[in-house]
């Protein structure tokens, strides 16, 4: 405080010491005692004390916070693993018998905070509705009470279970009520308390299931509607409480936007921020857990400030002054309050107000910082002073502000006394204040506080929020130098201000406790309970400062951290130096985005592998992160949990884990003799049973733990032996499987026990024009088939995206796409000889396959599918689900046709990945009834489509044979007739190439029924080519390589014609030549097949350098002429001075075979020749999965012409042109006359 200004401000400090605290729990006030039962009894209805004459808002707001400090109680420190649970002392908070219950302050006190109201008839529907939980509930209350009583009773378990299921029933019917469409955010508080209960319900029957007569099955069962309904109910409230707040943000009006967030976390958020807890699979012990999010009471204002709506800037600028930004969590130390003159007027007494504020915090981490000052931004004649709040707890403040005039709506300067209500740690309450006297005429009271758990008033023995910030702003004012509106934050009781393990439970340290500043912080999603710590990036990290547990002897804990992230992993170092404690640690990328608003399932758990050990009362660190390396993506922290570890609770896991094993692998048998495997036991299923069944500590249980090995391996033995797919579980690598090259085995995931299949994307060209998909299938024979019979087709799905899986026998009965979300990878730690330590997972999926809650069903994909069952429909897309399973049935065996049975997984995205591992099918049993008429009727239907095949293709191989046949002179293909030219070559070759059903119809590189055929024929025309050339004294004379060989004038040109090559002669400048060797005392035959278009002649001359000339002469008019002309006098020399025509169009003499095939049947490029070879098929199988009629013609209007040449040297020439028009040639044959 300024010594100066004694007269102007005052301090006031009046402290008591009657209130002792020495057994208060200020978390959760209505536990006064630690003592289950004492605290359980205060939870009673008598002992309830709610508002008499509230308002909606305020009386749902405390009935949240009771309803909370009751589940936060129970979670705490209550019987949370057996027992009557909490739902009974819940009753009476929902419903008291002074009413109807509390759905009716839910309903209203939205509607006040959204100014929206719901219509009567939509409002009655909800009460009634929810009023109709009361009954089932309390049936279900007393049916849990009476077999408390007595539990071995059969009878009270009986009626247990049957007062479970009717309101089990009964919340999945009402549910959907409590978010009727257009009303959900009006029913959002009444929607949580709901799933609240349902949650709490479900829980009950997991931890006593099997003491009220319940089956495995059955328990498990509700165990994944537990685990599904969390997510589904929290991402719910979360997003219309994120609507609502939306809504009001557009309207413009602060103050309505703020009282809404405030009252929606306390009656919505922090409930859902339990929910995760509610998990006795994951939190087996009782747990202690912390809200850090900080919430803000109404602005001191006069309503005229308070009402004003403001434009998105001012929105924006009045939450940046009044909303303190995200930081680590800390304490309120000190308040710095600058008072300055506020008001002048001739005549009266200048008056002064608390004009600027800033605050100074404690990290609750460590380390210490103040705030900037905040308020009037050029106050007059500022005197600072300063109130203390160390270890202390402010509940309620009380300031009065100074107005213009007598109006409640006028303008305001700001506060001149500020009355500060506290409690020390040690139970000392004290009352401080600061004021800047004299004081104004026109007052405004306005008191500052958060509801107590009994009263709307907090008190020093009945609070649940402690003021944890101070704001200012003069925004929006109309003296804004002389005006301060401040604004409190308050967090919630349940934040410890010291980071103190508790003994025997497990303790929740929030990330945002970290003591590393400046670390990125982020708001979250709703349903956390307050804001996350962000890793990605380099070199991020974070230190928690925490305190051992009072004990008297040393406890050993485990580390286990709740996380979110997106796409790869992230490498972690976890270290508590004190302790010794230095371990790696992995957090598993979702391999995909996660949605910006952080829906519940993208939340998961990793077990930090080790344990350590902390001497009692004891200051250590935890250090998190990747100091000296990069996290990329999207890398979020919620909490760090420590999970203490004893002798009793390694005991008792073992038990359990021995338990779980057992039943594990006796529900892999049909029978007690386990001799035989139950149909619906899949190879995944045993191979997790042996998983489990390695868990078991041999250290207690070493009989127990060889026996169930025996029988796991035999289970594996009777799975493999039943599965009519080789190598399934693809222990043999690719071994009978066929794959795309890009296809691999891997061992690297825990969640697979061994090795699996992982396929990648499909592979694109550079130019992406054609993609080569990923696939790997196999043929089961015909011969290990039985008629008459279904078989199933299974597997386990890692996960997915785009992979299409076909199962196929007459047709594609199963043809699904699978997209799996990639949410099972445990990243569970690796032993140093690298064996995965599966005991301990390190993560933990939240979303579970089959979810069947009604809000998920009701907003599901309608075109999506389960991964299960018989549907035949074209590309159905079946999500979520890691194991698929469909059915396929078969009617006769046909040894001879040999249709077996297909299945295939196909990949044709690059965007598309798969892993996969248990690939199964097995013989179900034999077809009866309407199965057995239905397959009857579907072979009919395939045996005359092979008949219509059949034909087909006999009708096109006989015609291609044929023409083949008539190309050579022997059956053996040694020479080709005389008469053969190269159109009849590729006349013969079209006819092959039309046989249908030469390549598999879903793979372009796989052979299909006609392969064999096919590719005999194709052999012989490309022998018939390769005899051509080697007939052909003439160089490339059907121009394949287009000029190659030849002399070419600019103009000259080769072009692609209806799929063959020819020589185009623009004009009468153009022409083409090629000197040739022969042996002049030989006889030859130049055969020419060509066609002149337009005015004038085409010719082909050949002479010698003898002068001999013959030409042959073509026209439109097909006029030939045979005169011999001598017009082009020619040089004649060596053969060895011959120009090479290669140094023109320097192409290699490539032999026909691949070289022709491709140049005919696509444009060459870079592509590999596998991808050569995977183009030419897949436009094979497009143009001959189905047979088509048309034939193929010859070349239109093309003439061969021939005429016998007899040289007089050992040198010719051959030359083409024109005199006009456009001359077109298609070969150039010089044949010797031997070769006839």
């Amino acid at each position: 405080m300024n010594q100066n200004d004694q007269n102007e401000i005052q301090i006031i400090d009046s402290s008591s010491n009657d209130f002792n605290q020495s057994n208060r729990y200020p978390r959760y006030p209505l536990a006064e005692e630690s003592n289950y039962k004492d605290w359980l009894a205060n939870c009673k209805e008598s002992n309830l004390d709610r508002l008499s004459t509230p308002s909606s808002v305020q009386d749902a707001v405390v009935t949240s916070l009771n309803i909370f400090s009751y589940i936060f109680g129970f979670l705490d420190f209550g019987a949370t693993s057996a027992g009557l649970g909490i739902l009974g002392a819940l009753f009476g908070v929902f419903w008291p018998s002074s009413n109807n219950g509390i759905s009716e302050d839910l309903l209203r006190s939205i509607e006040i905070l959204i100014d929206r109201r719901i219509n009567e008839v939509e409002r009655n529907r909800i009460t009634v509705q929810f009023e109709g939980l009361r009954a089932v509930m309390s049936n279900y209350n007393t049916a849990l009470r009476n077999w408390n009583a007595n539990r071995n009773n059969p009878a009270l378990q009986s009626e247990v279970r049957s007062r479970f299921d009717n309101a089990d029933d009964a919340f999945a019917g009402r549910m959907p009520e409590f978010r009727i469409p257009g009303f959900e955010i009006q029913s959002l508080s009444v929607y949580a308390q709901a799933a609240t209960l349902h949650l709490l319900l479900l829980r009950d029957a997991v931890v006593n299931g099997s003491l009220w007569g319940f089956d495995g099955e059955t328990i498990e069962s509700y165990y994944t509607k537990l685990v599904c309904l969390i997510d589904a109910y929290a991402d719910h409230c979360a997003s219309f409480y994120r609507q609502g707040l939306q809504e009001l943000r557009d309207r413009g009006n602060w103050n309505a936007f703020n009282n809404y967030r405030r009252d929606m976390t306390i009656t919505v958020l922090d409930i859902i921020s339990l929910f995760s807890n509610y998990d006795p699979r994951r939190y087996t012990i009782n747990t202690n857990t912390q809200l850090t999010r900080e919430v803000y009471t109404e602005p001191v204002a006069t309503p005229g400030w308070l009402n004003l709506n403001s434009n998105p800037d001012q929105f924006q600028q009045i939450e940046n002054d009044l909303i303190r930004p995200l930081r680590p969590s800390s304490t309120l130390a000190a308040l710095s309050a600058e008072t300055a003159f506020a008001f002048f007027q001739s005549g009266q007494t200048p008056l002064r107000a608390i004009l600027r504020t800033r605050t100074s915090h404690f990290n609750i981490s460590g380390g210490f910082g103040t705030d900037p000052w905040q308020g009037s931004p050029n106050p007059t004649g500022p005197s600072e002073s300063q109130l203390q709040f160390e270890n202390f707890d402010v509940y309620h403040v009380s300031s009065e502000v100074t107005r213009e005039v007598s109006s409640e709506n006028s303008g305001l300067f700001g506060p001149q006394r500020i009355n500060f209500r506290m409690v020390s740690i040690s139970g000392v309450v004290a009352s401080r204040e600061i004021s800047s006297p004299p004081f104004g005429r026109y007052i405004t009271n306005i008191s500052s506080s958060i509801p107590g758990i009994r009263s709307a008033n907090p008190t020093a023995s009945d609070y649940t929020h402690r003021l944890s910030s101070i704001r200012s702003t003069s925004l929006r004012t109309m003296y804004r130098d002389r005006t301060n509106i401040i604004a409190y934050g308050w967090t919630h009781t349940s934040l410890e201000l010291t980071n103190r393990l508790l003994p025997n439970r497990i303790t929740q340290i929030p990330a945002v406790k970290s003591s590393i500043t400046p670390l990125p912080i982020v708001g979250g999603p709703g349903h956390t309970g307050g804001g996350l710590v962000s890793l990605a990036g380099y070199g991020r990290y974070m230190l928690i400062n925490f305190i051992s547990p009072y004990s008297p002897s040393r406890q050993r804990y485990r580390l286990r951290i709740r996380f979110v992230k997106d796409f790869d992993d992230a490498h972690l170092r976890v270290s508590i130096s004190a302790a010794n404690f230095y371990q790696n640690v992995v957090l598993p990328g979702s391999r995909t985005s996660v949605n910006p608003n952080l829906s519940f399932r993208d939340f998961r758990y990793v077990d930090v592998p080790g344990e350590f050990e902390l001497v009692a009362n004891r200051s250590y660190s935890i250090n998190l992160g990747a100091p000296t390396s990069s996290i990329p993506g999207t890398c979020l922290i919620d909490k760090i949990e420590f999970i203490p570890v004893n002798s009793a609770a390694l005991e008792y896991e073992g038990e359990q884990s021995l338990k779980k094993a057992k039943k594990a692998v006796d529900d892999l048998f049909t029978n007690d003799l386990k001799n035989d495997l139950k149909i619906e036991t899949t190879d995944y299923d045993v191979d997790q049973a042996a998983n489990l069944v390695e868990c078991v500590p041999e250290e207690l249980y070493a009989k127990e733990k060889m026996i169930l090995l025996d029988e796991v391996k035999h289970a594996k033995q009777l799975s493999e032996s039943r599965n009519l797919i080789q190598n399934g579980n693809f222990e043999f690598y690719t071994d009978k499987w066929t794959t795309s090259n890009n296809a691999s085995i891997q061992a690297d995931n825990p969640i697979f026990k061994g090795n699996y299949l992982n396929m990648p994307g499909a592979r694109e060209t550079e130019a992406g024009a054609t993609t080569f998909p990923t696939y790997v299938f196999q043929k089961i024979d015909e011969s290990k088939l039985k008629p008459y019979t279904r078989y199933k087709a299974r597997g386990f799905v890692g996960g997915s995206k785009e992979v299409r899986l076909i199962v196929a026998r007459y047709a594609e009965e199963v043809d699904a796409i699978m997209n799996v979300r990639n949410d099972l990878t445990p990243g569970v730690p690796v032993a140093s000889c690298g064996e995965f330590d599966r005991c301990h997972p390190q993560a933990y999926p939240i979303l579970q396959d089959r979810c069947h809650d009604d809000r998920i069903e009701q907003h599901a994909d309608g075109g999506s599918h389960s991964c299960h069952g018989k549907s035949r429909e074209k590309h159905a897309i079946c999500h979520d689900s890691h194991q698929f399973d469909f059915h396929i049935d078969t009617g006769e065996v046909y040894l001879t046709e040999n249709p077996g049975i297909w299945v295939l997984f196909k990949i044709s995205s690059p965007e598309g990945y798969a892993t996969l591992d248990n690939i199964e099918l097995i013989e179900e049993g034999p077809l009866v009834g309407e199965s057995l008429a239905l397959v009857k009727k579907r072979e009919k239907k395939w045996k005359n489509e092979m008949e219509t095949k059949w034909i087909h293709t006999k009708e096109a191989y006989e015609k291609a044979k044929w023409a083949v046949d008539a190309l050579f002179t022997t059956p053996q293909d040694t020479a080709l007739k005389f008469e053969t030219i190269i159109s009849n070559i590729i006349s013969a070759e079209h006819l092959v190439q039309s046989i249908p059903y030469v390549y598999n119809k879903w793979l372009a590189d796989v052979p299909g029924m006609n392969y064999d055929i096919y590719t005999e024929l194709k052999r012989r025309i490309t022998q018939a080519y390769s005899l051509y050339e080697r007939r052909n004294i003439i160089k490339n004379g059907d121009f394949h390589q287009g000029l190659a060989h030849w002399h070419a004038t600019p103009h000259a040109r080769v072009q692609q014609i209806d799929g063959t090559a020819v020589l185009v002669i623009p004009n009468w400048g153009s022409n083409v030549s090629q000197n040739l060797c022969v042996e002049h005392n030989r006889g030859y035959v130049l055969r020419v097949t060509a066609k002149k278009e337009d005015m004038g002649k085409g010719y082909v001359t050949i002479s010698d350098c003898a002068k001999n000339t013959e030409t042959l002469t073509f026209t439109s008019c097909d006029y030939v002429s045979n005169t011999s002309t001598s017009d082009h006098p020619r040089t004649c020399n060596s053969c060895d001075d011959y120009v090479s025509n290669e140094s023109i169009n320097d192409q290699p003499d490539y032999l026909l075979n691949q070289e022709r095939n491709e140049s005919r049947c696509y444009n060459r490029n870079a592509s590999t020749s596998e991808e050569s070879d995977y183009l030419l098929n897949q436009k094979r199988n497009e143009q001959w999965s189905n047979h088509s009629d048309a034939t193929v013609n010859e070349q239109m209007n093309y003439v061969t012409r021939t005429i016998d040449f007899f040289p007089d040297t050992d040198r010719v020439r051959i030359d083409i042109g024109e005199t006009e028009g456009i001359f077109k040639v298609e070969s150039v044959e010089l044949i010797c006359m031997e070769g006839q």
